[in-house]
């Protein structure tokens, strides 16, 4: 009886006690704050809102600490009154794992929400300490200056550091390895210890002026890479890097502005062929390889091949279901590419190949994002689909958890496609959109000798012999 007496009596819990209602109310306007929806649409669409809710809460703060019984100790009245930024907190650090991919989302959530609730903890604040004497309102004033400190730093760095310690992809998740990203330094050429291939022999080309500017999908820029290393004399990797790089998005701006004069990629599609021809230009193509488009799922999933036709119809809707194919009886998980921003609004290789598998049929809506519009990126769950490139999906993505499946019951096997016997053959080729210089020339012979043929074979792609 004496420790509940006790505890009835202690000013803290009474003011917790007291003032919780408000807690709990601001605590549920953090959590609808959350929702990204009303968030983000508050922010791009209707930025003014954000201004008049802060001056209703600006408010709010000022008549509550004005009209509440608040107890004498300025910590037992911010107890209350810190529950829900901790509230916050915790929330964030939850939903950085659902938004893993899109931390930046997080990040304007959390800050949105704190700037809100800190409206109207700051004019309570101020409220609060003028009821007591000079000495308290001098002791309020440095905890208010020490708390608005505090909050600057959480702003700052504290996404930062629950960024470090909290924050872990889904494990269905395919991320790329580290040493085969094509953003990693070691992929770059004239990189002393980088991982590009090397020719078995002296090459019976070097280039020492006039280099070929190259561009082309990031897919097969550690070929290309390797092909400036092997042959472009008296350069390093600072000046290279100034003659050959790569992109997933508008490919052949570089070309037709006369940026580079050697573009690798896949077969271009209609629009960008006539995009070019609006210029008055004219791809000239050179095959010097091949690659597969390759399907791929997890490796516990016991469907080991499709055919086109089971392809079609599981991105068509047909078949919706594992049991259909002799799998389990799960829903299809059918992933795709995003459509990329480049200059005529055309998608990426992968995407642009998948819709002449298609051979017209729609492909239904992709997958999204959770609580966002963007397609989803692969998951490789045991009920999922999806496509790539071989070297993608064998290389730079490569992991023991996922396994591509045979195609009319061929396996895209190197062998296999040199032979043209898996379905999904595509070429690798070096396009120029103006007459090429002699430097240029030399180094297409160079690439389709079997010198060059040899280097493309060892990087990891098919050559065409």
């Amino acid at each position: 009886m004496a420790l509940m007496k006790s505890l009835r009596q202690n000013k803290t819990l009474q003011s917790i006690y007291t003032d919780f209602p408000i807690s709990a109310l601001f605590s549920a306007c953090i959590l609808v704050w959350m929702l990204p929806f009303i968030c983000l649409i508050i922010l791009f669409v209707f930025p003014a809102a954000l201004l008049l809710i802060s001056l209703i809460l600006l408010l709010a703060g000022w008549w509550w600490a004005a009209k509440a019984s608040l107890p004498d100790s300025l910590f037992a009245r911010l107890i209350p009154m810190l529950l829900p930024l901790l509230l916050l907190l915790l929330i964030f650090i939850y939903t950085l794992h659902a938004y893993y991919e899109h931390p930046d989302v997080v990040l304007v959530i959390f800050q949105i929400s704190g700037a809100l609730y800190c409206s109207f903890l700051l004019t309570f604040l101020i409220s609060s300490e003028r009821r007591y004497s000079s000495t308290a309102k001098a002791r309020g004033v440095a905890y208010l200056l020490g708390f608005i400190l505090l909050g600057f730093i959480l702003a700052s760095f504290g996404p930062f550091v629950v960024n470090v310690f909290f924050y872990t992809p889904p494990d269905d998740a395919i991320k790329p390895g580290k040493e085969a990203s094509v953003g990693h330094i070691e992929l770059r050429p004239f990189i002393k210890s980088g991982m590009l291939v090397r020719p078995s022999s002296t090459p019976s080309l070097s280039i020492t002026s006039e280099y070929p500017r190259l561009c082309g999908v990031c897919a097969l820029f550690p070929v290309y890479a390797a092909f400036a290393q092997s042959v472009y004399a008296g350069l390093d990797k600072k000046s290279v890097s100034e003659i050959v790089d790569c992109s997933d998005s508008s490919i052949y701006l570089p070309l037709l502005a006369d940026c580079a004069d050697i573009l690798f990629g896949t077969t271009p599609s209609q629009k960008q062929r006539d995009y070019v021809a609006a210029k008055g230009l004219t791809l000239m193509e050179t095959p010097i390889g091949r690659e597969a488009f390759v399907f791929l799922v997890h490796r516990d999933n016991p469907v080991r091949s499709l055919t086109q036709a089971q392809i079609r119809s599981i991105y068509s809707g047909r078949i919706s279901n594992w049991k259909e194919l002799g799998g389990p009886d799960e829903a299809i998980l059918a992933f795709q590419r995003p459509n990329a921003f480049s200059f005529d609004k055309d998608e990426y290789d992968s995407q642009r190949i998948m819709q002449r598998i298609m051979e017209g049929e729609t492909l239904i809506h992709p997958l999204r994002e959770h609580r966002s519009n963007e397609v989803a990126a692969y998951r490789n769950r045991k009920n999922a689909i999806g496509y790539s490139l071989r070297w993608y999906a064998t290389t730079l993505f490569s992991s023991s958890d996922i396994r591509l499946l045979a195609i009319d019951g061929v396996d895209p096997t190197p062998e296999n496609i040199r032979n043209g016997t898996y379905p999904f053959i595509v070429p690798i080729l070096a396009v120029a959109a103006r007459p090429l210089s002699s430097q240029s020339k030399s180094l297409l012979e160079w690439i389709t000798s079997p010198e060059g043929q040899d280097l493309l074979e060892r990087a990891g792609y098919v050559p065409l012999r």
